[in-house]
């Protein structure tokens, strides 16, 4: 699909850009440039207790391997 900016320098493609939508765009080493959806991520809040010698205990305890995984999941969806 070719899109051409008005001399605002604003891009309208209703089927792509629905309104009220953030985006991320940035140029890739290529020279073409990479507009991607920004959605918003729901985060857990996870209580953490500081302890008397500066420690911190975290109620929820993960493995290197879940660890792991979700690292690469979130990269995988980009």
């Amino acid at each position: 699909m070719k899109l051409i900016a008005d001399s605002r320098g604003r891009l309208t493609a209703a089927e792509l850009f629905r309104p009220n939508t953030a985006f991320d765009a940035s140029y890739q080493p290529d020279g073409s440039i990479r507009v991607v959806e920004l959605v918003e991520k729901e985060v857990p809040v996870v209580k953490v207790t500081r302890n008397k010698d500066g420690t911190y205990n975290v109620p929820l305890r993960l493995t290197r391997e879940e660890i792991r995984a979700a690292i690469r999941a979130d990269r995988d969806r980009q």
